[in-house]
């Protein structure tokens, strides 16, 4: 349209310069208007211009900025998908651990009841064995004088049977005082010879000792049994601890990892729409550029025109 404007003023100043002149004025108003016109649009070209060249460091800028998220998204992806791996595994080995202590305190916790049980029975067995024993040493250092005395009486019947039942008696000792007591009977009896005392001296001595040995035995077993109930107990203190431990860290692993999870999924919603943006930022950029270098061909053809 300028171009066409430009051309009709030509022609009429050209048709016009054949007058006379008189008429000479008209055509410098012609070539004042032309002048005009070439100013207007070298002044609207560089306000253009500077539009422009506002759009280009815009296009510019944003392409850094565009760029420089992009790429910081990447590597927050990155790390993100590494700290997830990473608390995963922590938490996997913290369930381990969990299954593990609570094995561990089961076992500590049975192995105390098999303790307890097995301390009750020794318990009850040496209560009942020492009991029998200290009765036939009672027993027998009642029924010792009084043999040597020659008296008689129920406690016969008594050393007669612990005899029989002594395990450390030989048999021709148990059979020299089984002929001793048959031949005790009625109120009297001749007093019992230094031989059948001294067994029954021998028999007592031997039963003191066993009381002996089985008092120690059960005492060791006594304290051998607290000392495994403490360190059961130690060890079953520390399961509870780790159970305890293990709960609390995988729960707050399992949280981590939803918010780790979250924060990723954020990063990867931004990092698609920065990568959308610049491509589409790109090619609008490259086609104003395309755009304005044909506006900028226009002007320049409409000034030479003029």
């Amino acid at each position: 349209m300028r171009t066409f404007v430009a051309a009709s003023l030509l022609a009429v100043a050209t048709a016009t310069s054949s007058t006379t002149t008189a008429q000479a004025n008209p055509i410098r108003r012609v070539v004042s208007l032309l002048q005009a016109m070439a100013e207007k649009i070298e002044a609207e070209g560089k306000r253009q211009d500077k539009a422009m060249q506002k759009y280009i460091c815009y296009c510019k800028n944003n392409k850094e900025e565009l760029v420089k998220s992009i790429s910081d998204g990447k590597a927050t992806i990155e790390l993100l998908t590494s700290k997830i791996e990473a608390a995963t595994n922590a938490k996997t080995q913290a369930e381990a651990d969990l299954k593990q202590a609570q094995a561990d305190r089961a076992e500590a916790q049975k192995a105390n009841a098999d303790a307890e049980a097995a301390r009750e029975k020794e318990a009850s067995e040496f209560a009942e064995e020492s009991g029998e024993m200290k009765a036939n040493i009672d027993a027998m250092a009642k029924a010792i004088p009084a043999i040597e005395q020659g008296m008689a009486g129920s406690f016969l019947q008594t050393v007669g049977r612990i005899a029989a039942n002594s395990a450390d008696l030989s048999a021709e000792d148990k059979d020299a005082v089984s002929a001793f007591l048959q031949s005790a009977t009625g109120s009297t009896y001749e007093p019992a010879s230094g031989q059948i005392v001294g067994i029954l001296k021998q028999m007592q001595d031997t039963m003191k000792a066993d009381l002996k040995d089985a008092t120690a035995t059960e005492a060791s077993a006594l304290a051998d049994f607290n000392e495994l109930v403490a360190a059961q107990n130690k060890a079953i203190q520390a399961a509870t601890d780790t159970v305890e431990e293990k709960t609390e860290q995988s729960g707050e692993l399992a949280v981590q990892i939803v918010q780790l999870k979250n924060e990723k999924s954020d990063v990867e919603e931004q990092l698609e729409a920065d990568t959308g943006y610049s491509e589409q930022l790109g090619k609008d950029c490259e086609q104003q550029t395309k755009d304005y270098a044909a506006v900028k061909q226009t002007r320049a053809d409409e000034l030479l025109a003029i």
